[in-house]
């Protein structure tokens, strides 16, 4: 998911428990240097396939200020770049995290024009990580209106793409949540089409129907792009066991093949793959999953290693991940080849639109 906090709390989903991998991972280096961008462009691994990624904010000298050196590369000359810009708060009001206000990545005119400077499209982000938050915004008719003026009001002033919404904590959701978010997103979507710009939509993965989340029924009310955000499987753990991976083979598929079925249009289905490192206690405590680490921390990991012999021998066969045990505590983190393994998934679904969380701290890219 979209995570910015560290620590995350046990979500029970309702995935299925991933299954051998049907792909084989060669073994190869970590992630390699950024590459130019007609290295990208021609790149066989993602070609056929348009690229879009987030970014988000932090403060100056955080990892995650890299971000903007990264794109840099043009590596999704021809696709999307997705800033988090907007912030839902426990009023149920959305707040603009701005450049001025020492936030790397927010929102200026400066920084907007780098994006178009790098990119096919842009969609900033607005984000809300707690049940309540959600339920402030999207319960209230008077702030749901006022968040979709100030959402189209942005995007049309600075002449961006459209909005990418980021609501989150679905298990927690009451019925009544789901349906005015989906009010809410319906709203959305029209305000900024008749303005010319389109809504994404994030969504959790899922492998089969559950009462909290609906594709078919979020898609339905205008959304242009649904994005699941296939990542964050070591949440589905068995109590006593070794973390799953990140994002497994099996259970990708799993979670693709499902949303394919309730959005068959592949212009309209994004999957987000992960670019990030996790660490936690092992055997598995879902309450001490230590989420989203970007490269730069990881490689501080103890027991962290570059060398060909020791990483081919901590590739995970399940998910093309680096794996490894030092001082009772897992690390986990996705490499240039399992990235390029897991897009490889993708593509033999016919998937043709992919998102990857997140730019910054070196996290890495597609290769190859």
């Amino acid at each position: 998911m979209l995570r910015r906090t560290i620590v995350m709390a046990t979500a029970a989903t309702c995935a299925v428990a991933a299954a051998s991998a049907a792909v084989t991972v060669a073994n190869a280096g970590t992630t390699s240097a950024h590459r130019t961008a007609a290295t990208y462009r021609g790149s066989s691994t993602t070609s056929g396939v348009a690229l879009e990624t987030w970014l988000y904010g932090g403060s100056t000298g955080d990892s995650e200020c890299t971000a903007a050196s990264e794109y840099a590369d043009n590596r999704v000359l021809t696709g999307a770049l997705k800033p988090e810009y907007w912030s839902v708060t426990s009023k149920g009001t959305v707040t603009l995290e701005t450049a001025t206000s020492g936030t790397c990545n927010g929102y200026s005119a400066a920084n907007v024009a780098d994006l178009k400077a790098h990119s096919a499209y842009q969609y900033p982000t607005v984000s809300g990580m707690t049940t309540a938050d959600v339920h402030a915004l999207v319960s209230s008719s008077s702030k749901r209106g006022a968040a979709v003026s100030q959402l189209t009001s942005l995007v049309t002033g600075a002449n961006l793409s459209g909005v990418d919404v980021d609501l989150e904590d679905y298990w927690s959701w009451s019925t009544a949540d789901f349906t005015n978010y989906r009010t809410f997103l319906g709203q959305l979507a029209n305000s900024l089409h008749a303005k010319g710009k389109k809504l994404l939509v994030d969504a959790p993965a899922m492998t089969a129907d559950a009462s909290f989340y609906d594709y078919a029924a979020v898609s339905a009310v205008g959304v242009d792009e649904l994005e699941i955000m296939a990542y964050d499987e070591e949440f589905d753990t068995a109590s006593g066991a070794r973390c799953l991976p990140i994002t497994p083979y099996a259970w990708l598929k799993q979670v693709t093949t499902y949303a394919q079925s309730k959005v068959p249009d592949p212009n309209k289905l994004v999957i987000g793959l992960p670019s990030y490192g996790i660490s936690a206690p092992d055997p598995c405590d879902l309450n001490n999953v230590t989420g989203n680490i970007q490269y730069s921390d990881m490689k501080k990991s103890p027991g962290f290693s570059t060398d060909p012999a020791t990483v081919a021998a901590r590739r995970d066969a399940s998910s093309g991940e680096i794996r490894w045990v030092s001082g009772g505590t897992l690390y986990d983190y996705v490499d240039s080849t399992a990235l390029n393994a897991k897009l490889a998934v993708l593509k033999s679904l016919g998937v043709t639109k992919v998102s990857v969380w997140s730019l910054g701290g070196g996290n890495p890219w597609f290769t190859g």
